[in-house]
């Protein structure tokens, strides 16, 4: 491809844009909300006091967005962008202000409601979400005009999610480590306060989803033992489980972490499920059906960050197809992403989202540029793999300033065995609630245990550390990524954008 051939993609690209304008408003939301987040964390967290200089460094990262495509559509596509930009920039602030006030006074009343508290005794009703160690919950509070809480027993109590609990206790604020700031990380997740358990009273019946996750675990944990029990709950229901501190470690070492979490995979399965079902059928209801199935899994996994992601992107694309219009991956997925971000500005801090938002973008585009590969081992395990690796690399040296050089590796090895095990899991667990034939769990637990084995000889492979600027570096790739994507996607020679490109 010619230099010229390049830049008449780069200027279709550019009347795409130009043509759906959602995703200019999109990009604007994305930008204003990292700023929102970083503003919201200084003045409420940080208690700096709020200045023209802090609003303003709100609103500067889109007017440079706003500079740079007033600069783009000139150069490329020789179109005065100016009135356009302008009323997208200014539409664009107008509901990000709105945003920027119901979450500020939400948060700011939630924070000054936990701190009046602080050092006193409470008692509060509310249902279990997780565990997060044996002795750690967290709890969301009936009204939850607080936020979610976290509780600490000074035992090991025997409780589990969706159990409704009346709790009596000390509220305290959360201490940071010497090397970890465990007190932003909380605050980032809307938790402002622990309550240190002294009397309490659980009884089943808090949240019919969790309650039902957690029968369905006890059937997985009576015929697989440790840690192959918890692995298949993990991939099969989303749930987060407690593993021996060197596991976890090693885990986190082979950089394979991710696969034991519900994701969009999960949502996939259900979404062909319903299809299976009702094969002989269609029609609006079925696509119906299908978003209420997927909305009731998340619910029943325990609404993640990254199944969150799925479920909603999955929904538009459904509602696309219901109301008879074309979906178009991309865009939804960054429609997606901008409607969480918006609805909770602190996701951009959030590794596990920013995995799978990443993840998916880089599936629907970078595989399509190797269309010309003959192997399907290569199509089906080696890219989808490589490209998982390739687009959260940058996220995670940009938040640990490490990378696992096995990573690559392991996920190739062990994704295909993760993916055959829910399968397996999820028959021999639906057989089991009505038969107990425990033999049926024997094949997927001969692959988790390959599976423990493989992070285990993994991990034993140190981390590289990186001596440079992490968030140079991460945009580095992306921007590279971006024009290897752009350099090589497959554009039909009809392409209405690339004709109108050639014009130019």
């Amino acid at each position: 491809m010619s230099l010229k051939q390049f830049r008449q993609r780069i200027t279709a690209l550019l009347l795409f844009f130009l043509d759906y304008q959602a995703l200019l408003h999109c990009f604007t939301f994305l930008v204003l909300s990292i700023s929102l987040s970083n503003f919201l964390e200084k003045v409420i967290f940080e208690e700096i006091p709020v200045s023209i200089g802090l609003i303003a460094k709100i609103f500067l990262p889109a007017f440079f967005l706003f500079i740079f495509f007033l600069v783009s559509y000139s150069m490329f596509c020789h179109v005065h962008f100016f009135a356009t930009g302008l009323k997208i920039l200014l539409l664009s602030n107008l509901l990000f202000l709105s945003v920027f006030i119901f979450q500020y006074f939400k948060i700011s009343k939630a924070v000054q409601k936990v701190q009046s508290f602080t050092g006193l005794n409470v008692s509060i009703t509310g249902v279990l979400i997780s565990q997060e160690k044996e002795s750690t919950y967290i709890i969301s509070p009936q009204g939850g005009q607080v936020g979610e809480l976290i509780i600490k027993f000074d035992h090991i109590p025997v409780l589990h999610a969706g159990q409704k609990c009346k709790i009596k206790g000390e509220v305290v604020q959360p201490e940071s480590f010497e090397d970890f700031d465990y007190r932003r990380y909380l605050f980032r997740k809307g938790i402002y306060a622990i309550l240190q358990v002294k009397e309490y009273e659980c009884t089943n019946g808090g949240n019919i989803f969790l309650e039902a996750r957690y029968s369905l675990e006890r059937i997985v944990e009576k015929s697989v033992p440790e840690p192959e029990a918890s692995l298949l709950i993990g991939i099969m229901f989303g749930s987060k489980r407690i593993f021996l501190s060197e596991f976890n470690t090693a885990l986190n070492s082979s950089g394979v972490s991710h696969v034991i979490a519900a994701s969009g995979y999960n949502v996939a399965l259900v979404a062909q499920g319903v299809d299976l079902l009702f094969k002989k059928k269609g029609g609006k209801s079925v696509v119906l059906i299908k978003i209420c199935c997927i909305w009731g899994f998340s619910m029943f996994s325990g609404l993640s960050s990254s199944l969150v992601r799925a479920a909603t992107m999955s929904t538009l694309s459904l509602m696309a197809n219901l109301f008879g219009r074309e979906s178009n991956s991309g865009a939804t997925v960054i429609f997606c992403a901008t409607l969480l971000i918006l609805l909770n500005p602190f996701l951009i801090h959030d590794v596990g989202f920013l995995f799978s938002f990443a993840s998916v973008i880089g599936l629907i585009f970078f595989p399509k540029c190797f269309e010309n590969i003959k192997s399907s081992f290569l199509k089906d395990s080696i890219l989808p793999s490589l490209t998982c690796i390739l687009f959260t690399i940058p996220i995670s040296i940009a938040f640990f300033g490490k990378v696992s050089v096995i990573s690559l590796l392991s996920n190739i090895v062990i994704v295909p065995i993760i993916s055959s095990s829910i399968f397996w899991g999820l028959g021999a667990t639906v057989v089991n609630i009505f038969v107990p034939l425990q033999i049926l769990y024997l094949i997927p637990y001969i692959q988790l245990t390959v599976f423990k084995n493989l992070v285990m000889m993994s991990s034993s492979v140190e981390m590289v550390e990186l001596g440079i600027n992490e968030g140079v570096f991460a945009v580095a790739v992306y921007l590279l990524l971006f024009l290897f994507c752009l350099y090589n996607y497959p554009i039909e020679p009809s392409n209405y954008y690339s004709l109108q490109a050639k014009k130019i």
